[in-house]
């Protein structure tokens, strides 16, 4: 008996309709589960020069370690593919029921090859696996797809995720989305979805799954859950989400950014959520529930979100929450990630604002800060490619490329990848964003950092600052062994507070638990949670040196795949856009904004806590056979 795996890869080739399984157990010692078996698959199956909407480019699905038990917020799927955005690794989690549903049919992975020859959906019941015709669904949107196919099926139990027109049209920055809201939203992998002409995957599992020592892992879990109730952020978190939080955030980061505008403070997003809230949705096995789901009668229904507001919001200069509500919908319902349209909203209004573009360019609509008309209609015309939704649905680079006139000086992105608009590009978010292979991850956000750098901008005098950084300075030692990488205004330890983050991440991904439920925003599991977990569940003992040792080592491998899509050193860097742009109170402050020669410092140590050359930023020959890559190493030519 397999504990804590459904113990088979589902292989399904779209191109000659071919199903196959192998076991699961090759992999799971070295990397698993989740995000870790997926790497291995995604470098071992797709060439160099295999293009992102190529047949011969795979479509990953990774169910994490302790997804399908009760584990608090064990809920995640890994989705991976060679991206659109990047050009080279692609990756996003989503939430929800399908990763639990997969393992409950049998399945620690799922890959997708290939491409139909006509729309088709996928069907997997235990050990049945269709490929059905999906040519009356495709076209529909997201939120119709999922009754679509339950009706078709004529199964009202079966867990969906599909893609909307946006993947349908190959929108680089289209999502893969649940029933629940839940999105893989980042990298593009909806328009991968799309390409394999694929609309939708459902699922229904009538298996469970094994623990080894089921009456010791369930008390804990009844232990765990008390913990989480004891803890100061839970009540705000089941009650809001971020909702409440977030007000309070974005504010700060705005203090940061500097940049006020008229009607900013009039946006309440708690009144909102008071107001209008409809109920509260979770995921799989979580405790929080951290979704707000509204109902708003003429504007939007339905969707569920526990991502903060501020994408179409703040971002915008838009104090309307109802604009905000009715726009993410659409994203929701076309399948397209809502912080790419922001992102793309807000770089077309710094060009309109800059005479760089003119209505003329965008389709007569004149893209001013917080205009309804400028926002509303793009998130439709990116999706259908509707004028010039055309030109922005190839990404934003090309978009610049072909506007030009200074265009690309204003982008604010990372390998291709729009950023979050209000992450304050400190040291630390900079660094990250740099070496990502995905240009910008959410979940890696050094606290002391943050946290001290708006005491930095608040203090009256050295003095008064020194005081109250010392609890940050302590955190700072107490995490990587370095007080002094809280200071903002220094890059020493830097890089070892992004790895501290990335590490964290990087185990979550593997065993499928919500980085929510973590430190990451003050929830009690931590790595030796995690680790006592996978003790029981497997029988054998695993502690955090074991799971940091998986981390790295995939962390080493995702890296070494970047390597083989030509990626290098040179190509980690962020746009122009991020330097300078912390400016709290209206000034520049040199000291906690980041310089490209900071940033090159950064990254050398960096590279130096990974062993990774310092020349070309990859991994060397040393490092991958210290981890068991020596494989990896042969076929990078090292």
């Amino acid at each position: 008996m397999e504990y804590l795996r459904a113990g088979q890869i589902l292989r399904v080739n779209l191109t000659d309709r071919k199903v196959t399984r192998e076991p699961v157990a090759p992999y799971v010692d070295r990397f698993i589960g989740g995000k870790g078996i997926n790497l291995k698959l995604l470098f071992d199956g797709v060439e160099q020069a295999t293009r992102p909407f190529d047949a011969e480019n795979l479509l990953l699905f990774g169910i994490g370690s302790l997804v399908g038990t009760p584990f608090p917020g064990a809920c995640r799927i890994d989705v991976m593919a060679k991206s659109p955005v990047t050009g080279a690794f692609g990756n996003s989690g989503m939430g929800g029921y399908l990763g639990a549903e997969l393992k409950f049919a049998g399945y620690d992975n799922l890959v997708i090859e290939g491409k139909a020859e006509k729309p088709a959906y996928l069907y997997i019941r235990d050990d049945q696996v269709e490929i059905r015709d999906a040519s009356a669904i495709w076209g529909h949107d997201t939120y119709e797809t999922p009754f679509m196919v339950r009706e078709d099926l004529k199964d009202t139990k079966a867990q969906v995720v599909c893609i909307g027109p946006a993947g349908e049209r190959r929108v680089v920055y289209a999502s893969v989305m649940s029933g629940t809201g839940n999105a893989a939203a980042r990298t593009g992998l909806g328009a991968v979805m799309g390409s394999k002409n694929l609309k939708a995957i459902a699922v229904r599992g009538t298996r469970g799954i094994a623990v080894a020592r089921p009456h010791e892992f369930l008390e804990r879990c009844k232990s765990l859950l008390d913990l989480f109730r004891q803890n100061r952020m839970y009540a705000s978190l089941h009650e809001a989400g971020l909702t409440r939080i977030h007000d309070r955030e974005m504010r700060n980061v705005y203090e940061l950014l500097g940049s006020t505008w008229e009607g900013g403070e009039d946006i309440c997003e708690a009144e909102f959520l008071d107001k209008y809230l409809y109920r509260r949705v979770g995921c799989f096995a979580c405790p929080v529930a951290c979704f707000d789901s509204y109902n708003i009668s003429g504007v939007g229904s339905g969707a569920g979100k526990c991502s903060p507001y501020g994408d179409l919001t703040w971002d915008l200069k838009n104090p309307d929450l109802m604009v905000f509500w009715r726009v993410f919908t659409e994203c929701q319902r076309y399948g397209l990630d809502s912080r790419s349209l922001a992102n793309t909203l807000a770089w077309l209004m710094k060009l309109y604002e800059n005479g760089i573009i003119t209505s003329q360019d965008t389709d007569g609509i004149a893209m001013e800060w917080g205009s309804p008309e400028a926002i509303i209609p793009m998130a439709r015309k990116i999706s259908y490619r509707e004028g010039i939704g055309d030109l922005l649905a190839n990404g934003l680079p090309a978009a610049a490329k072909k506007i030009g006139r200074g265009a690309e000086e204003h982008l604010l992105v990372a390998k291709g990848n729009p950023a979050d608009m209000h992450m304050a590009p400190l040291k630390t978010i900079v660094l990250a964003a740099a070496v990502s292979p995905i240009g910008e991850d959410a979940q890696v956000q050094p606290f002391p950092d943050a946290v001290s750098a708006r005491r930095y901008i608040q203090a009256k005098d050295e003095a008064s600052f020194e005081e109250v950084i010392q609890r940050y300075k302590d955190r700072a030692e107490k995490e990587v062994g370095m007080r002094e990488a809280a200071d903002p205004r220094i890059v020493d330890g830097k890089a070892a507070l992004v790895r501290h983050e990335e590490e964290r991440t990087d185990i979550a991904d593997m065993t499928g638990v919500c980085t929510w439920m973590t430190p990451f925003i003050g929830l009690p599991v931590d790595m030796q949670v995690i680790a006592d977990f996978m003790t029981l569940g497997l029988g054998t003992a695993v502690d955090v040196d074991i799971l940091n040792e998986a981390a790295r080592r995939m962390h080493h491998l995702e890296r070494a795949f970047v390597g083989k899509c030509g990626l290098t050193r040179r190509d980690d860097k962020v746009s122009k856009a991020y330097y300078g742009r912390l400016r709290p109170g209206g000034k520049l402050m040199p000291e906690i904004n980041v310089t490209e020669a900071e940033l090159e410092k950064m990254k050398d140590d960096y590279y130096r806590l990974m062993g990774w050359d310092l020349e070309t930023g990859m991994p060397t020959r040393e490092t991958l056979e210290k981890y068991g890559l020596a494989g990896v190493a042969d076929s990078l030519g090292l």
